[in-house]
C-alpha cells in the first residue's frame, strides 16, 4: 500500500499564522483566490461591509476549528473539539467552539474501505500552490482527493449546487498539481461537507486536465498593498479582481452613481458576454452530438425543433400600399431605450 513516504513534497512553506505560500523568497497565490478571480465561483458581490469584516471571519474561525480536530484526529488520534475564543482585528471576539458533532460526523461518514493518507497536504504549480485537506487511499492503491466544507448552503451562491461546482474546480485543480508532483494518478474526488453535526459526501466531478492546465496558466500580478491581480483572458468572466469601477469625474451638476452599482453592471457585462460565448459552445456540442435536451445540476439546456414564422414587411407595404398601411397602423408613446455598452 502506498505511504506517505511515496509522496514527493513540494518545496513551498505554507505560512498558518498569515496564510500564504512562499517559495524561497517567492510568495505564491492559493487557489481560492484564483477561482473566486477568475472564474467567479463562490463569490459574493452583494455583501456588505458587516458580512465581509464579521460573519464571514466567524464562519472562517469555525471551519477552522472543524479542520483542526479532523487533522488531530487523524494524525495523532485525539479527539480535539473544543476551541477557545480568539480576537480578529474587524470581527472582534470570535465565539468559542465545540466541534464535537462535526467530529462525530465526520467519523461516521468516512469510507471504511479508506484510510488517510496525508491530511494538509501542500502541493504547488507554477505560481500556484494550496493544501489538500485529506488524501484517502483504498486497498487497491486508489487515492483520493477530499476537501472540507463548512458553508451555511442556505446563503452559499448557488446553494449546494454551486458549492459543488466550485469544488469541482478546487480539487480538479489538486488532482492536476497533486499527479504532476508525486506521479500519483487520482482515482476520486471528494467533498465532505459538514455543519453543526449535519453532513454529506459528494462524489466530485474532474474537470478536464486541458481546461485546469489553462486556468492554471493564469497571469498574477503583485498589487501594492498585498494579494494578486489576476489575468487571464481565455477563461476570464469578469474584470480581474474589481474592487470599484468609479464614475467618470462629476461636473458641478453631474449625476453621482454609487460605485456599488457601476461595479455590479461592469462585472455583469463581462459575464453576460461569457455566458453567451459558453452557450453557443454548448448548442454547438449538442448540435454535434444530436442531442436536443442536457442537463446537470445547475441547469438544463434544450435544443427546439425548427419552425418557420410569418412577418410582414412593414416598408415595402407602407411604399406600395400607402392607404392601406396607414389604415391598419397605431401610434403608441414608448420610453426612450437604455442601453449600457461595455468599454
Amino acid at each position: 500500500m502506498i505511504k506517505f513516504e511515496d509522496l514527493t513534497q513540494s518545496a513551498v512553506v505554507f505560512d498558518e499564522a498569515t496564510h500564504t505560500y512562499r517559495r524561497g523568497d517567492e510568495k505564491l497565490s492559493g487557489i481560492t483566490s484564483l477561482i473566486h478571480d477568475v472564474l467567479q465561483l463562490g463569490v459574493y458581490p452583494d455583501a456588505s461591509d458587516f458580512v465581509l469584516k464579521v460573519q464571514i471571519p466567524r464562519a472562517g474561525y469555525y471551519g477552522t476549528c472543524v479542520h483542526k480536530a479532523i487533522q488531530m484526529y487523524n494524525t495523532v488520534g485525539i479527539e480535539m473539539v473544543k476551541f477557545p475564543e480568539v480576537q480578529h482585528p474587524t470581527a472582534g471576539t470570535l465565539p468559542a467552539q465545540d466541534v464535537t458533532a462535526d467530529l462525530d460526523a465526520y467519523k461516521s461518514r468516512k469510507p471504511y474501505k479508506v484510510k488517510t493518507l496525508a491530511s494538509e497536504f501542500t502541493v504547488s504549480m507554477g505560481m500556484f500552490a494550496s493544501q489538500i485537506d485529506e488524501i484517502w487511499v483504498d486497498d487497491e492503491d486508489g487515492i483520493y482527493l477530499v476537501d472540507f466544507k463548512t458553508n451555511n448552503l442556505d446563503y452559499y451562491p448557488g446553494n449546494a449546487a454551486g458549492l459543488k461546482e466550485y469544488l469541482s474546480w478546487q480539487l480538479s485543480c489538486y488532482a492536476v498539481m497533486f499527479e504532476a508532483q508525486t506521479g500519483y494518478k487520482v482515482k476520486g474526488l471528494v467533498g465532505f461537507w459538514l455543519r453543526k453535526g449535519d453532513s454529506d459526501r459528494w462524489d466530485i466531478v474532474r474537470q478536464p486536465d486541458e481546461k485546469v492546465l489553462q486556468l492554471l496558466e493564469t497571469e498574477i500580478l503583485p498589487k501594492p498593498h498585498g494579494g494578486f491581480i489576476y489575468i487571464n483572458e481565455a477563461m476570464q468572466v469578469s474584470t480581474p479582481h474589481v474592487e470599484e469601477v468609479k464614475p467618470a469625474e462629476a461636473k458641478s451638476e453631474a449625476l453621482v452613481v454609487p460605485p456599488e452599482i457601476t461595479t455590479a453592471i461592469a462585472n455583469l457585462l463581462k459575464a453576460e458576454k461569457a455566458a453567451k460565448d459558453m452557450k453557443e459552445r454548448l448548442r454547438e456540442l449538442m448540435e454535434k452530438n444530436n442531442i436536443t435536451k442536457w442537463e446537470c445540476d445547475a441547469f438544463v439546456a434544450s435544443i427546439g425543433k425548427a419552425s418557420t414564422a410569418t412577418s410582414i414587411d412593414s416598408k415595402a407595404l407602407k411604399e406600395a400600399e400607402p392607404e392601406i398601411f396607414k389604415k391598419y397602423s397605431k401610434t403608441t408613446t414608448r420610453k426612450g431605450s437604455f442601453k449600457i455598452d461595455a468599454k
